[in-house]
């Protein structure tokens, strides 16, 4: 089995909303600081919204808009270094479709992190753990649980999606911003219900309706959290996609090897890696095509 293959078995990157709770394998229990992704009022457990100041997070503009592409690079600059625990839910309306539905979360920090996807349809759930010597992963679908050692896993950024999120959601629409208090912590809050359709979703080949998003954004670009939701309609067929994803513990956060990892290495062998053979690829959110695309894959490979 070729690595590309193992990591599309595995981690495939297609979406999922649902409240699948997760083992305690190298996590750490369920985040508890995250910002609650819904518009906020000035009751809103004791958080205060006022009117926009000048000073704007990177690519946010006064008038609302938004250069997602600045904003995304201001991000990935603040979480660069930084330990942190990542969730995402990604419901692409399709649950009979591999990855339809899932839930993934992330551990970040040290030089080494920990992934596990939970796939509500059809399709693995896997778990990742990397460090300097390499991926370990497991795999478990049906009755059949797969132990491989991964040479070439990529690094965390690979499979943490949050700034193709970005420019996914945020771009060529125009948002009410204020400002947020949570924590001694201040939130920009973007929020646009029934708003401009985003570039990305607008460019795709199906229809997309009811738009609603909303962000949470630090002075310097960190986005904390996203939510966006939306109606598409293919081929007459309408679904309702929504996605959300949360950042907790950050600057605290420190992965731990599962207890099967050290199993690995009796059970599996590595897999040597064929020249020319790209690292996995775990950073774009679904499209709205049709057919949509796993992590590291073509659309081919998926309807093989």
């Amino acid at each position: 089995m070729r690595i590309r293959a193992v990591i599309v078995a595995a981690l495939v990157l297609l979406a999922g909303c649902s409240a699948v709770s997760f083992g305690s394998d190298g996590q750490q229990g369920a985040p508890t600081d995250t910002v609650t992704p819904v518009p906020v009022t000035g009751t809103d457990r004791g958080a205060s919204a006022t009117t926009t100041p000048v000073d704007l997070p990177p690519g946010v503009n006064a008038d609302g808009s938004v250069n997602a592409v600045e904003l995304a690079q201001a991000h990935d600059a603040y979480v660069e270094n930084r330990s942190y625990t990542w969730f995402v839910d990604y419901d692409t309306g399709r649950p009979d479709f591999v990855g339809g539905v899932f839930t993934r979360r992330a551990v970040v920090g040290n030089g080494s992190f920990f992934v596990q996807q939970v796939s509500l349809g059809p399709g693995a759930n896997s778990s990742l753990y990397v460090n300097e010597s390499g991926g370990f992963l497991r795999s478990a679908e049906g009755n059949e649980t797969r132990y491989e050692l991964i040479q070439v896993p990529g690094d965390h950024g690979e499979y943490v999606f949050a700034d193709d999120a970005i420019r996914r959601f945020l771009g060529g629409t125009t948002f009410d911003v204020t400002t947020v208090e949570r924590g001694g912590q201040t939130y920009y809050r973007l929020y646009v219900a029934d708003g401009p359709i985003p570039d990305t979703l607008a460019a795709s080949p199906v229809v997309v309706r009811n738009y609603t998003a909303t962000a949470y954004v630090t002075s310097d670009g960190f986005v904390r959290s996203l939510t966006a939701q939306y109606d598409r309609v293919v081929d007459g067929n309408q679904s309702h996609v929504s996605f959300r994803y949360d950042y907790s513990h950050v600057g605290e956060s420190t992965p731990r090897a599962p207890d099967w990892v050290g199993e690995i290495h009796l059970r599996s062998t590595p897999e040597p890696v064929p020249p020319g053979t790209t690292t996995p690829n775990g950073t774009t959110p679904p499209s709205d095509e049709s057919t949509a695309t796993a992590a590291g894959t073509t659309t081919d490979e998926l309807d093989e």
